[in-house]
């Protein structure tokens, strides 16, 4: 059944093919190419065209492809120079410019029509043509094109190469007929100069001359780009390439007016925790989100203010009893952590196990309260989380857009510039949260507590004016050394200072010998407890607790550079 469709398929384009033959108003007789192959690289193509007018004409159309792409969508180009035409070895009127991919010619006097045969020299240089490898240089070239809308009665190919060349090293070979055939015609035959010569029957409208030659490497050798010519080269002819450049520019201009915090003042260290903030809001400021360890730093920092004692079990499990109820000294955030752990007045003990499947429904509220906190404050003039998200869903918005291009054009190459595109914008998205000058004042502060945790040894660094250490001290900045990811720094300070644990703190019957460097694990062990059971929730809640066509090819008529078609007009 195949073979029947496709003798069918045969009869019907030779039909047309001869309708063609019989109606047209112009007929090429000789189409004959010759290729010069300099050291350079560079390729001085000439086209003899023996044209037949039986109408009258003013002349011939002729275009060459300039680029094409590859099987995965990248754009390639040539660089075409045309240097002469002429008709009957004279120069003839010719306009040319650039349509779409091709170098566009019309040849001939639009006030003057002329009837008979004619010979069209049209000569060009071309760069970029020649394909190299490390052990060859390849000229893969359409010789006719197969766009032409009229019958080529003979076409021919000379290739004359540099002394160097030894034509038995050389391989080659010739393809014919539609695009896409593989049909394969003659190798090139050396001539008495030295050069290869091809030659094709009659070729109908469609159908084209392709040679392909192969020469050893050492024979022209030809210096390959450099790095920077090929990535000029491949920006050139692939200009979507730039994307992601004009991308990352874009969101740096746009940082710096929209998301940069004001400029910081030199920092000075300090000893007491900002003003009027918890440990949750201090882990906020100094990096515009809202972790899981600035909310467990905000349930030690409730201990320390007595409103909760936190017991090691046994099994090494945890529990919280409640010592008090909420104060004024609270912020609504403070109270929110509180209230999850005891959501009624009867609730007077709860093990951090308990929380399991429950806590994750009160986070929401946790961060409203504390972004929500920080405005009213006047640190922040926007959501940190909802600025983070909008850049967030722009950056991931591209990626479906960049499937859909990759599919609709097929190109990988501009998909992949897409995509780059959007991971550029998600990339962003942690900068873009802005803090105001009050906000950036108050960073200043944390800062400079950091920096006081952090080289408050006795042994290292002494600080004038800086408070005496001891459990009181300790106690007071352990829950911002928590939320500024500092605790095995800061309990490191007080070994040998602290004897006992802390009031709020009661320790199992397997932690006999009270210490500041096992404290510190107990602290981390406990603090990283807290985070996993803070985030778990229920599978089946269904919702997150935490978010914080080619051109050129290889081995058919059709393909290579050079090509197109042409026409009487």
């Amino acid at each position: 059944m195949r073979r029947v469709e496709k003798i069918l398929s045969s009869t019907f384009v030779l039909l047309v093919a001869f309708a063609i033959v019989a109606t047209a108003t112009l007929r090429i007789d000789d189409f004959a190419v010759e290729i010069d192959v300099e050291t350079s690289g560079e390729l001085l193509v000439s086209e003899q065209i023996n044209v037949r007018f039986l109408t009258p004409h003013h002349g011939i159309e002729r275009f060459v492809p300039i680029s094409g792409r590859t099987p995965w969508g990248e754009t390639v180009k040539i660089d075409l120079r045309l240097e002469e035409v002429l008709m009957n070895g004279v120069p003839v009127p010719y306009t040319t410019r650039i349509r779409g991919s091709n170098r566009y010619l019309r040849i001939g006097d639009p006030d003057r029509t002329i009837t008979g045969s004619y010979e069209y020299t049209i000569r060009y240089r071309v760069n970029r043509a020649l394909l190299l490898t490390e052990n060859t240089v390849r000229l893969y070239w359409n010789v006719t094109g197969t766009e032409w809308d009229i019958p080529i009665e003979q076409a021919s190919a000379i290739v004359r190469f540099p002394d160097a060349v030894n034509l038995e090293s050389v391989s080659s070979v010739s393809y014919f007929g539609y695009h896409g055939s593989a049909a394969r015609g003659a190798s090139g035959v050396p001539t008495e100069a030295g050069n290869l010569f091809f030659q094709s029957g009659t070729l109908y409208p469609g159908e084209s001359l392709t040679i392909d030659i192969s020469v050893p490497r050492e024979m022209i050798p030809i210096d390959p780009p450099s790095l920077w010519q090929r990535l000029w080269w491949f920006l050139d002819a692939n200009k979507y390439a730039a994307l992601p450049l004009i991308t990352l520019i874009g969101m740096f201009v746009l940082w710096a007016k929209l998301g940069k915090d004001p400029r910081k003042r030199v920092i000075a260290p300090a000893f007491e925790p900002p003003r009027d903030m918890h440990p949750g809001a201090v882990g906020v400021l100094i990096d515009d989100r809202i972790d899981l360890r600035d909310i467990s730093a905000m349930l030690v920092g409730l201990a320390v203010k007595g409103y909760l004692t936190i017991h090691q079990l046994e099994d090494g499990q945890y529990s919280f009893h409640r010592q008090r109820a909420t104060g004024d000294d609270l912020s609504p955030a403070e109270q929110a952590v509180f209230e999850a752990l005891f959501d009624s007045p009867e609730v007077e003990e709860r093990t951090l196990a308990s929380l399991e499947l429950e806590f994750y429904k009160t986070l929401p509220t946790i961060k409203s309260r504390l972004y929500g906190q920080l405005i009213a404050s006047g640190y922040y003039k926007n959501n940190p989380e909802r600025t983070r998200r909008f850049y967030v869903t722009a950056g991931l918005l591209v990626l479906p857009l960049a499937g859909y291009l990759a599919i609709q054009t097929m190109s990988l190459y501009l998909a992949a510039a897409i995509a780059l595109s959007g991971s550029v914008v998600l990339a962003f998205s942690r900068f873009m949260p802005r803090k105001t000058s009050k906000g950036v004042r108050k960073l200043e502060e944390i800062l400079g507590l950091s920096e006081y945790i952090r080289r408050a040894e006795v042994d290292r660094m002494e600080f004038h004016h800086a408070p005496d250490k001891g459990p009181e001290l300790f106690e007071k900045l352990l829950p911002y050394a928590i939320a500024l990811n500092l605790t095995s720094i800061w309990t490191r300070q007080f070994e040998g200072l602290l004897n006992e644990p802390p009031q709020w703190y009661v320790a199992g019957s397997r932690t006999p010998v009270f210490n500041a460097v096992l404290f510190s694990h107990t602290l981390s062990s406990m603090t990283h407890s807290m985070q996993r059971t803070f985030v778990s929730a229920p599978r089946s809640s269904g919702q997150s607790a935490w978010s914080g066509r080619s051109t050129f090819g290889g081995g058919f008529s059709g393909g290579g550079f050079g090509g197109g078609g042409g026409r009487g007009w």
